[in-house]
Formats: C-alpha cells, sequence, structure tokens
C-alpha cells in the first residue's frame, strides 16, 4: 500500500461526565500524533498530560523509512520509560523511588515459573532467558574471559554497586536480565548500619546527575551472605560481585578498620565470584578513606594473609579496588601513580574498578546543577557530569600499568557512546546505575548494541580489541 493512501485512526475514549470521544484520521504517525498533543474543552482534563506524552514519543520516530535502524539508537523499552516513566520518577523522592524498584525486582524473582527457562516460551521469556541461552547476534563478539580466565562475561555491561546494596536480586541478575552481563553488589560492611539520617539522595535532573550521602546503610556481612547461601549459582551465570566496605562507624580507625574489611572479606569472599575493595567510598562517617598509599599497603598485606590463610573449597575469587579518579592533572596522576605501585606490589590484587563518586565541590556540573547541588552540600555525585573524569583516570591507569589488570570502568556511563570511550581508553568491562534512573533497564541493551555497531564500524572483530585501543594510538 502506498505511504500516501496509508491512514490512521486515533481513538481515545474519555472517562467522567465530561468525557468525550476524540476520533482522528490521518495519514502519517506525526499527523496524530500533533493530535493527540492538541488538548481542547471538554476533553477530559486527566486524559491531556497521557496525550502529550503519546505526542513527545512519537515526535521522536525516525523521519525517513530506510534509517528506521540506524534512527533507533535507543531501544523502544528505552523511548517508553524515558517519555511516560522518567518524568514521574523524578517527581519521587529518590530513595523511595529507589526502594519501590528493588520491590518490583524481587517480585519478578518470586515469579519462579517465568524464571524458569525450561518452561519454553512463557511472557518475559526474551526478557528473563539465561544470556547463554539466547542466539548470539551478528557483529563483533562482546564474550571475554578476564582475570586469567577464572571468570567468563558474555556481556561487558553490569550493574554498579550501590543499587543492590543487600544483594537482593542476585537470582535476577545470574540470568543476564535485559543482556546484563555482570553485577557488583554492596557496598556491605562487617556490621549493619542504618547510614546518615534522610533524605541522603536527590536527583539534578538538569545535569542526568544523582548526589547521595547514603552513609553505607547495609544489613551487614553476616546477614547478606546468609542470604547468597539461599541462591544457587549455577555455572554460566552471570558474575557476581560483591564489595566491601569500612562499617560506618568513626570509631573504628586504624588497625581496627584494617580487621573491619578482612572479617568482611572472610565472610562473603567464598559466596561471590569477584570481590571488590572500596577503598575510596566518600561518605563514610569520619570522611577519610584507605587512599592513603601507607593504609592501602596495611589494607592490602592483610587481605592478602587471610586470603592465603582460608580453606576455599575452589579457586578464590579475583580481588578488584575500587579506586576515586583523582584530578586530570599531573599532581593526579602522581597521585594515582602511586598507589597502582603499592596494589601490584601487593600481589593480591587482580583488577580495578575506576571510578568512585567524586565529592560534591568538584563536580563539573551546570549552573542550574551547581544551585542545587550547593543546597544539598555534602555527598557524592555520580552521573554523565562525571564521565570526563573517570575515562581520563582508566586511561592513566591502563597506561600505567601496560593492561596488566584488567578495570571496571563506571561512573556517567549512559549510553553506548560514553561505554566505548571508556573501553578505548582502557576499560574491560563497564558499569551503570544513574543512568538507569533517568533512561530505565533498556538502557543495558541499548549499550551493547551500540557497542557492536561501534566494534563493526572501527573494524575491531571482538570487544578485547578496542580495550586501551586509544593509549595505543597515542604510543
Amino acid at each position: 500500500m502506498a505511504a500516501s493512501s496509508r491512514r490512521l485512526i486515533v481513538v481515545i475514549w474519555g472517562y467522567g461526565k465530561h468525557g468525550k470521544a476524540l476520533i482522528w484520521h490521518g495519514h502519517s504517525v506525526r499527523e496524530g500524533a500533533a493530535a493527540l498533543g492538541w488538548v481542547r474543552a471538554p476533553f477530559p482534563l486527566q486524559l491531556a498530560k497521557p496525550c502529550r506524552a503519546i505526542h513527545a514519543y512519537l515526535q521522536r520516530l525516525p523521519k525517513r523509512q530506510e534509517d528506521h535502524r540506524l534512527a533507533w539508537r535507543e531501544s523502544v523499552s528505552t523511548r517508553l520509560y524515558t517519555t511516560f516513566v522518567a518524568p514521574m520518577v523524578v517527581q519521587t523522592d529518590a530513595e523511595t523511588a529507589h526502594n519501590l524498584t528493588l520491590r518490583a525486582g524481587e517480585l519478578l524473582q518470586a515469579c519462579r515459573l517465568l524464571l524458569e527457562p525450561s518452561t519454553a516460551n512463557l511472557p518475559l521469556d526474551w526478557l528473563l532467558r539465561p544470556a547463554a541461552a539466547r542466539p548470539t547476534p551478528p557483529g563483533p563478539s562482546l564474550r571475554q574471559s578476564l582475570f586469567g580466565g577464572r571468570l567468563t562475561f558474555d556481556m561487558p555491561v553490569g550493574i554498579a554497586a550501590g543499587f543492590d546494596k543487600n544483594a537482593a536480586l542476585v537470582p535476577l541478575y545470574r540470568l543476564g536480565f535485559m543482556e546484563l552481563g555482570f553485577a557488583e553488589v554492596g557496598s556491605i560492611s562487617a556490621e549493619p548500619a542504618a547510614g546518615n539520617e534522610k533524605p541522603r539522595c536527590w536527583r539534578i535532573p538538569s545535569d542526568q546527575a544523582v548526589i547521595n550521602c547514603m552513609g553505607l546503610n547495609n544489613e551487614g556481612a553476616a546477614c547478606v551472605a546468609a542470604r547468597l547461601k539461599t541462591f544457587s549459582r549455577a555455572d554460566g551465570s552471570a558474575p557476581i560481585g560483591i564489595n566491601i566496605a569500612k562499617t560506618h562507624s568513626p570509631a573504628i580507625v586504624g588497625p581496627a578498620a584494617v580487621d573491619d574489611f578482612v572479617q568482611s572479606f572472610t565472610t562473603l569472599a567464598p559466596l561471590a565470584d569477584f570481590v571488590v575493595i572500596n577503598v575510596s567510598c566518600p561518605n563514610t562517617a569520619e570522611g577519610k578513606t584507605f587512599e592513603e598509599p601507607s593504609a592501602l599497603a596495611d589494607l592490602l598485606s592483610a587481605v592478602a594473609r587471610q586470603k592465603k590463610e582460608m580453606k576455599w573449597e575452589k579457586a578464590p575469587p579475583p580481588v578488584l579496588v575500587k579506586l576515586m579518579a583523582t584530578p586530570d592533572s599531573e599532581d593526579g596522576r602522581a597521585c594515582q601513580r602511586e598507589l597502582l605501585r603499592v596494589i601490584e606490589d601487593a600481589n593480591v590484587v587482580d583488577g580495578l574498578v575506576i571510578s568512585n563518586t567524586i565529592k560534591n565541590p568538584e563536580a563539573q556540573l551546570s549552573s542550574s546543577g551547581r544551585q542545587a547541588a550547593d543546597a544539598i552540600g555534602k555527598g557524592g555525585v555520580s552521573g554523565r557530569v562525571i564521565h570526563a573524569r573517570s575515562v581520563a583516570a582508566i586511561r592513566s591507569a591502563f597506561e600505567a600499568t601496560g593492561g596488566r589488570l584488567p578495570i571496571i570502568g563506571v561512573g556517567g556511563t549512559d549510553s553506548a557512546e560514553a561505554a566505548y570511550e571508556k573501553i578505548r581508553a582502557g576499560a574491560s568491562l563497564v558499569e551503570v546505575y544513574t543512568g538507569l534512573v533517568y533512561k530505565g533497564p533498556g538502557l543495558l541493551t541499548d549499550i551493547n548494541t551500540g557497542l557492536r555497531r561501534r566494534l563493526q564500524r572501527d573494524g575491531f572483530s571482538c570487544i578485547q580489541e578496542a580495550v586501551g585501543a586509544d593509549v595505543r594510538k597515542a604510543h
């Protein structure tokens, strides 16, 4: 049928005593969207906002049919989320919305019938089928074996620590939900912690950023370990990392702080596919971190001793250290090189996570974002505003270590382009969190799809060829 002869009929029924039916005939989706956006009395007021949202959504469709696939740089899921869900989410208290998301995930987990691959094509099967059971899309491979072949990642994109502090959704992650490659849960401390007083998490929509001053709230290592023991660890499932941090108490300092880390490591490491030692969280009660060379050396030495003394049922999990992004200056790079020297000398660290949130005053926010951040005060900033600083820190670390330590890049990864930039700077894997707030879970699929296109465009046959490509090119 010719395009000029196609007609669209849009019918919206009103409700309430003032409700009326709106019927429109036209030749294109765009014209239909324009009609939907035009609301005149006595059209029911309660339908005005949904109509404008539909109008905004349809206006983003590609103009030329031949460019349809390329124009849809975001999945339908992401477009629906950003149009209909995100506007409501940003009007809800940040922590409340986060908790509701976790409850929704737990409800999805509870539907065991939908999570069982053997039940074949049931509702949501396409969404929840393990990554290993899905057909491999054409194009360059995203599959990687890292840490000496100990872990295999079907996809390079994972969930960052902070999203699931108490490891409540591990079964969902292991299935490779929405093309998830892995997940990092935590931070988890040796003792339970209530965290700071509320409110302690704020969004800055103008910069698609989040400021948090959570205070390392978590249920404690023993409670989380008991939960993890109830979950299966099937071979071939998405790897799960456990992020450990010092208990949120200013009284725990010096040797006691080291012992606190070691206690968490002893309890949780046997249940993890990899362990992340979070030495850089800016929200500790005393405001200090282990990112001081001598303190870091003492901590890693204690972890190495404990790892050697423990009896492992199988090979010990890789150990990673999470660092903050040092300033992109000569002094900042020198500080990072000193920390990396300590890390490599410890002979216990298998990889790096770069970077943590950065302190509020250091974030490069817009003028309106800066006003909002200044009104909030302390806290760590995450989101796209820290992407450039994260990339610089990843590039510097990859160059300093010669690529010997695999890097998980995190900080402002809210698109395939941002993920690809981190990978070319030296990251083998990337993590997302704040981007999910503003773009929804479809972001995971979008990034994987976009990475395949970029790898193919640049002539790479697999993702590992692209890791650190910009650093090698500069030399």
